[in-house]
């Protein structure tokens, strides 16, 4: 059958409450910018459009407006598959961030991806997990800044300019902790007093980060995930002997014809 990708307000929603929950974690060591695999046991309104900037410092981290794109990678040897590199930049601090790439399949990514701001390198840094081959990326660690440039690789199979096409799908998290003050008396001494601490987890997205930008355009190039005509995912039903189809849902809530058998 065939059936859009993230056609209704709802299934949009869905995808930010279970794909955005990352966990909180301070700045980590850069360790690397060489793509590596896994170890499989261990959105125009919406997001980004294809560019890579900022809008300006916003107080609500719950509500950040966060823009990227992705495009080919520098290949490195050794490494199978199509590589592809993405940036992003949000307007405020992050401490995590998803990328969500289905139906492509992630295969090696990078590690440790790159921190800048105006194009000097920053201090700052992420680190990535997720299992390969697989359809998300996790990162954390921090980012300081409004506009700061964070820039990485990953790889999948085929070619970028094959449909349906690459258009990842970001999410980003920002965490706080507020240690409460404690008064210790004379008499506790040597008695070990625990400050309390107050953990404030915020997320926002989902953000499209558009298809590859440096590609030839076809009838497709407009249908972005996030965006007014999201792309036709096409599915063979178990039955070998049939396929079936379901007609795209439009955004304004009616229904479209279903269940056309071919």
């Amino acid at each position: 059958m065939e059936t859009n990708l993230l056609d209704t307000t709802t299934a949009r929603r869905r995808l930010a409450a279970t794909l955005g929950v990352l966990a909180a974690a301070v700045a980590l060591p850069v360790v690397g910018t060489s793509l590596v695999q896994a170890d499989s046991i261990a959105p125009v309104t919406t997001g980004g459009t294809g560019s890579t900037g900022t809008t300006g410092t916003t107080a609500d981290p719950n509500n950040y407006s966060c823009t990227g794109s992705i495009a080919k990678g520098t290949p490195e040897a050794g490494t199978p598959g199509t590589q592809v590199k993405y940036q992003f930049s949000c307007n405020g601090p992050i401490t995590g961030y998803e990328i969500e790439t289905e139906p492509h399949q992630i295969q090696y990514f990078d590690a440790s991806p790159t921190a800048s701001i105006n194009g000097v390198p920053s201090t700052d840094n992420f680190e990535c997990q997720g299992i390969s081959p697989g359809v998300e990326l996790n990162c954390v660690g921090q980012s300081t800044a409004a506009g700061e440039l964070i820039t990485g690789q990953f790889t999948i199979t085929g070619k970028l300019s094959t449909e349906p096409r690459l258009d990842p799908i970001l999410i980003v998290t920002e965490a706080t902790a507020t240690a409460t003050a404690v008064s210790v008396p004379a008499s506790t001494k040597s008695q070990s007093v625990t400050s309390p601490v107050t953990v404030t987890q915020s997320i926002s997205g989902p953000f499209d980060l558009g298809r590859p930008v440096g590609e030839p355009h076809d009838a497709f190039s407009g249908d972005t995930r996030l965006g007014n005509h999201p792309p036709l995912a096409v599915l063979t039903s178990r039955n070998k002997k049939h396929v079936y189809t379901t007609s795209p849902v439009p955004l304004d809530g009616t229904t479209g014809t279903t269940g056309v058998k071919r």
